[in-house]
């Protein structure tokens, strides 16, 4: 025989219940809000503008490494830190849901950007890992020569420009 301490059991949970929480997820979150293009093209140049940034702070790690002015690792914790921002603007721009063909190119652009400076920040922490003693070798990507990184990163940054550009950026 089960004693009864005045404690009710949890009830098990109806239809009802289903039927409400299957409302509520289906309008917050799982389903893409509508913008409109002003804020899909704001959207875009904010995600630009964050990876220009990330690139020109690897810039001048880069050359502050060249130069002697700081570490390797030192050099190589910031190349990490801008890796987050781009993968932050990358993110930015993947879940962006565009309203119109216009937007959509804008993100496609931007998205091609940021991925390109990515690239560029992904070879000077080679290029900065092979300077501070690492085994890597020129035919693995590994940029021969600060100047040869730095042009990578000036190439990347003017595309980033000019896409921030269309995107009415500064």
């Amino acid at each position: 025989m089960t004693r009864q301490t005045g404690r009710r059991r949890p009830a098990a949970a109806g239809p009802a219940v289903v039927v409400v929480l299957t409302i509520v997820l289906g309008t917050t979150g799982c389903v893409a809000g509508r913008q409109e293009p002003g804020q899909a093209t704001a959207a875009v140049a904010d995600a630009l503008a964050e990876a220009g940034s990330a690139g020109e702070t690897a810039r001048i790690a880069v050359g502050l490494l060249d130069e002697g002015r700081v570490t390797g690792p030192v050099a190589d914790t910031v190349l990490l830190d801008q890796l987050r921002v781009l993968d932050d603007a990358e993110s930015a721009l993947t879940t962006l849901v565009p309203p119109d063909a216009a937007s959509s190119a804008r993100r496609t652009t931007g998205l091609d950007a940021v991925g390109d400076v990515t690239d560029a920040v992904v070879a000077a922490r080679s290029w900065v890992a092979t300077r501070s003693g690492g085994d890597l070798a020129a035919d693995e990507g590994v940029p021969a020569s600060a100047d040869d990184l730095l042009s990578g990163l000036a190439t990347a940054l003017d595309a980033t420009d000019a896409a921030l550009a269309e995107a009415g950026g500064p």
